[in-house]
């Protein structure tokens, strides 16, 4: 990814236009009427980057959910910062209340400036000045003094982002456990309907488990801004392993997921600080120590997936990582498939066919060959019926799947990742500049 780096002359041709197009949205506005701008305070030349677009984002959201009445809005993206303008039917004092308390809401928000502008052309004032992204004093007294030096400025800047942009990540793995958690008919697993074969496992158990995760994620996605190795994300995912268990009492929620999660949102880091592709950067990372890993299951296998690998030649979790997520981009194209298509069970029905083709170690460690064929034969069939047929059947086979005490947990990861996945799509969407020329 290229930085792009401004000048001054560069920054005034922007505020030249910024002021043009404010001036052309309030034209023949009354007085309760006035305009937004989101802007964004970047110390240092390089404005547009892919955090600092996530943070914009976020921004933009914010201010739509307030509620106001918008009567035209309008952005631009460029390598001087990103923009927005909102036309409200609004009095301006009371927006520029609210935006005030946005602007203070959270660490990173310090970074956004969110002017009113009223017919006229005045821009309105905040009640109480912003404070310095350092010392928490007056930011315009420790300009006047130049009290902190543009380096120090521009590390405080980065560690407001990169922090913004890690919890965001959390948020949306945190979110991804519980959309699998919720998705209804799930056979054999624990959905809302019941806990399918599972003795020791319900909906609470799953959703303290996504929470004692939740700070996991953020250091996984911190991890990989900072390029980290496998062995320093493998030695947090270990204590990881330990959260979770004492949120569930020993019980084994989301260990596979701690691994895949862990590296997909290493991934999405290093994609914010250095480009490229989350699922490359996470194989490259997955790739550092698989084989040893996998080596090592062979000799000696401690756990039921190893043993189930020693037995059956399945890889699982780190096969998956290492041929760079194959099911889990599956799943989450038949997701896509389904909701694009308006089908209100879309998750359910990405499920299926994933539990149709996914040699799922979970029932090898169950039911073995035999349990594995039963589950990818039926949930074949179950692909192949009419639509309005699809969910019954479902159902059916979760009664069968519990009477056989069989549980196809891989596909229940597979479809965590494909909400994971999806999430990330939908917000790096638009954080990437192309690479072009510079302006």
């Amino acid at each position: 990814m290229k930085s792009y780096s401004v000048d001054l002359g560069q920054m005034l041709e922007a505020r030249e236009r910024r002021v043009a197009i404010q001036n052309k949205m309030l034209e023949g506005a009354g007085p309760e009427k006035c305009l937004v701008c989101l802007t964004m305070n970047i110390a240092g030349d390089v404005k547009r980057t892919p955090m600092t677009r996530m943070l914009f984002n976020a921004g933009a959201e914010e201010m739509r959910s307030l509620g106001f009445r918008i009567l035209k809005e309008f952005s631009l993206d460029e390598a001087t910062g990103s923009e927005a303008f909102w036309l409200l039917n609004e009095e301006g004092t009371q927006v520029k209340a609210m935006l005030e308390k946005a602007e203070d809401s959270f660490p990173a928000a310090r970074l956004y400036d969110f002017d009113v502008i009223i017919p006229g052309g005045s821009k309105l004032s905040r009640a109480e000045g912003r404070r310095c992204l350092i010392c928490d004093s007056y930011a315009a007294e420790c300009a006047r003094s130049r009290r902190h030096g543009l380096e120090e400025v521009k590390r405080a800047t980065d560690d407001l982002l990169r922090g913004f942009c890690a919890r965001r990540l959390a948020e949306a793995a945190h979110d991804a456990l519980l959309d699998e958690l919720y998705t209804t008919p799930k056979p054999g697993l624990v959905d809302l309907n019941n806990n399918g074969a599972h003795a020791d496992m319900d909906i609470s158990l799953f959703e303290r488990s996504a929470d004692a995760l939740t700070q996991y994620f953020e250091d996984a996605a911190l991890l990989g801004m900072d390029r980290c190795g496998m062995g320093v994300l493998r030695k947090r995912g270990i204590r990881a392993e330990e959260e979770m268990f004492a949120a569930t009492d020993g019980v084994n929620t989301h260990k596979g997921l701690i691994y895949s999660m862990g590296l997909l949102l290493a991934g999405m880091g290093r994609c914010l600080t250095g480009g490229g592709s989350c699922i490359s950067h996470a194989v490259e990372l997955a790739g550092e120590d698989a084989e040893i890993r996998l080596k090592e299951t062979l000799s000696a296998p401690v756990t039921n997936g190893g043993a189930v690998y020693k037995t059956y030649g399945a890889k699982g979790a780190t096969g998956e990582a290492a041929s760079g997520f194959p099911d889990a981009l599956y799943c989450m194209e038949r997701f896509a498939f389904y909701r694009e298509r308006g089908w209100d069970e879309a998750a359910s029905l990405a499920l299926c066919d994933s539990m149709a083709s996914l040699e799922d170690t979970n029932l090898l460690h169950r039911g073995g060959r035999e349990g594995l064929d039963f589950v990818m034969h039926a949930a074949a069939g179950i692909s192949g019926m009419p639509a309005d047929e699809r969910i019954e059947a479902l159902n059916e086979l979760d009664r069968e799947l519990i009477s056989r005490n069989l549980s196809p947990g891989g596909s229940a990861d597979m479809l965590a990742l494909a909400f994971l996945l999806d999430r990330w799509q939908a917000l790096s969407e638009d954080l990437f500049i192309d690479e072009r020329e510079d302006r």
